[in-house]
Formats: structure tokens, C-alpha cells, sequence
């Protein structure tokens, strides 16, 4: 019993602890990508998105779907930690968002890589709607590994573009395109060092939101199923179903089968039967005459004088008449 209830209790405490871990994996969020509206860590946005749907009057929402999905309607859509030359397949997505009065705003941060000793980077300038993106690369050895960042400046060829310092912005349609850094709209900086209004500057007029996750990579909602399929715990709940089948299975099914002719104790004359079947199983029936004898001589010590005073039966090739010719000797007592 001791048994049953130190499994349950340790199959409870390892569902329990993969719950407490996936709930501390989705407080953090640190399996999704970086600048996710969902990762609480320094490198995601979710602090951003938290403090605006405080905001009164505000609607802040998530897209997971495709591109094709946004509402083309006025108010800021983010699309976060964009390549330059990744750009061109938002084309259309952008021109038509920003024919609806949207106002897209497109974060385009710094390129980071730690390449091998020896390793180059082919950094070329990209040009996306008008605008050119010029990269200039620095960095320094650390260890065998060389760390460079890119950082983009952005250069307007067409007119329409309004370029000033890091910041980049057109009127497209009936809204407008805004591209920027984005690092300023991590957690970390904001937590360092938040500008109110340079924030809404960069949302534009409009109290809608909308965080493009799928941009990101991130094509479902968050939740503890997903989270556990993103984090590589399928193998654990695996275990867990496995071992609960297990506890259940041992639990319902006894360890030997119970047979029909077993008798017990408690039935009348179960100690007899009991034996009747043992020497059934275990000794052959040309064997049971000698197994007897056998058995009467090594019990010698142990029985009352008056059978041990007593010549066992001659011997015949009839059981039977053995059988009966022992039994007179075992049950007749001679009278005091």
C-alpha cells in the first residue's frame, strides 16, 4: 500500500513541478524570439504592450496570423526586428495597410554576430520604397571570436522621405510608414530610460496597437501546451502520461491472477484441500505412495508415541487400498 501511495505522490510532484516550470517559462517568455510582446525578459516588448493596455481609450492587440489578416485600419501596427533586406516581401502588406490609414511602424535594429577567426560578413546596401539602407560595421576580437555590429543608416532618395537622426518617415496613402531603430522599445530601455513623448511620436495620433508576433516567427498564441512543445518538453509530459498509465494499470490489475480453485482457510476444511491440491501439483501419482512413506519416516520425531510406535502399512500396488490402510493408522487411537 506504502508502495501506491509514494508513486502517486511522486507522479503529483513531477506533474506539479512541470507546471510551476512552464508557468515560470511563460512568466518570462524567454522561449520567444526577441523583441515578442510576450517576453518579459531585457530584449522583449511585453512591458510596452502591458503599459498601453492601461492606458484608457486604448486597444492594444496581438497578430499571430498572416500578413494578409490585418485590419487595414487607422492606428499604429508594429512590425519589430526587421532586416533591410528582408523588407521587400512587406511591400505590399505596407501599401496596403497604409491606403487604410494605418501607420506602420517598422523596427529595424542593429545586426549582431560573433563570427569565427577568419570569418567575413557581406553587409550590402539595401534601397526599400525610396529609401536607402547604408550599413557600417564595427567590432572587436573577443577571445578567437570576433563580435561585429551593423548598425543601418538610413539615406533618403525619394523626397517623400523625412530622415532625422536614427529615424526615418513617409506618408504613404492615407497613413504613413515610420522606421527605426527599435531598441528603444525593449524592456530593458524602457525600464532605463522612457520617453513619453518621443513614444507617442513614434505611435502616431491613433489609441490602436497592434503587435505583429508573426513576424517574429511566433504563428500561435501563447499558452502552457505550446509553451511546453516550444521549450522541448514533450519527452517530460510524455514520461509523466507513461508513468500515470503505469500507476493506474498496477493499481487495477493484481500482480498474480487469482485462480478459481484456490482455497482458503476460512473455507470449510481449507487446510486439507489446500494440501490435496499441492500434492496434486507437485508430486506424480506413482510417486505419492513413496513421497508418503517418505514423509511419515522424516516426521518420526514429531509425532505422538503412539504412531510412532506404530509399523507403517505394507506396502501394496494398489493406492487405494494404501490410502485406506494409512489413514486406519493415522486416525485409529488405541483406548486408555
Amino acid at each position: 500500500m506504502w508502495a501506491r501511495a509514494a508513486l502517486l505522490l511522486l507522479a503529483l510532484g513531477f506533474g506539479w513541478a512541470i507546471l510551476d516550470l512552464a508557468g515560470a517559462a511563460y512568466e518570462r517568455g524567454d522561449v520567444y524570439p526577441p523583441w515578442s510582446s510576450l517576453r518579459a525578459d531585457a530584449a522583449g516588448t511585453k512591458l510596452l504592450h502591458d503599459s498601453l493596455r492601461k492606458l484608457a481609450g486604448w486597444r492594444v492587440e496581438r497578430h499571430f496570423g498572416p500578413d494578409t489578416k490585418i485590419p487595414a485600419a487607422p492606428g499604429a501596427v508594429l512590425f519589430l526586428r526587421q532586416e533591410p533586406r528582408e523588407l521587400k516581401s512587406l511591400t505590399k502588406t505596407v501599401e496596403r495597410l497604409a491606403a487604410g490609414g494605418a501607420r506602420v511602424v517598422v523596427g529595424v535594429p542593429e545586426q549582431r554576430l560573433r563570427l569565427r577567426k577568419g570569418q567575413k560578413t557581406e553587409t550590402e546596401a539595401v534601397e526599400w520604397l525610396g529609401l536607402r539602407f547604408e550599413p557600417h560595421s564595427a567590432g572587436s576580437y573577443e577571445g578567437e571570436r570576433f563580435a561585429e555590429t551593423t548598425r543601418w543608416e538610413f539615406v533618403g532618395k525619394d523626397p517623400a522621405w523625412k530622415v532625422a537622426g536614427t529615424q526615418a518617415e513617409r506618408a504613404l496613402g492615407q497613413g504613413s510608414v515610420v522606421l527605426f531603430p527599435g531598441e528603444e522599445l525593449q524592456n530593458e530601455a524602457l525600464r532605463e530610460g522612457p520617453d513619453g513623448k518621443r513614444l507617442l511620436r513614434l505611435l502616431g495620433p491613433g489609441r490602436r496597437v497592434m503587435f505583429v508576433e508573426s513576424a517574429l516567427g511566433v504563428s500561435e498564441k501563447g499558452g502552457i501546451v505550446s509553451l511546453m512543445r516550444r521549450a522541448g518538453w514533450g519527452p517530460a509530459v510524455l514520461l509523466l502520461l507513461v508513468a500515470t498509465a503505469l500507476y493506474l494499470w498496477r493499481s487495477l490489475t493484481p500482480v498474480l491472477p487469482e485462480r478459481e480453485d484456490a482455497v482458503t482457510r476460512e473455507e470449510p476444511g481449507g487446510g486439507a484441500a489446500a494440501m490435496a491440491q499441492l500434492l496434486r501439483k507437485h508430486v506424480a501419482p506413482r510417486e505419492l505412495l513413496a513421497t508418503c512413506h517418505s514423509e511419515w519416516k522424516r516426521a518420526a520425531g514429531v509425532l505422538p508415541r503412539w504412531q510412532r510406535q506404530r509399523p507403517l502399512p505394507a506396502a501394496t500396488d494398489d493406492p487405494v487400498e494404501a490410502y485406506r490402510r494409512m489413514q486406519e493408522c493415522v486416525r485409529e487411537k488405541p483406548s486408555l
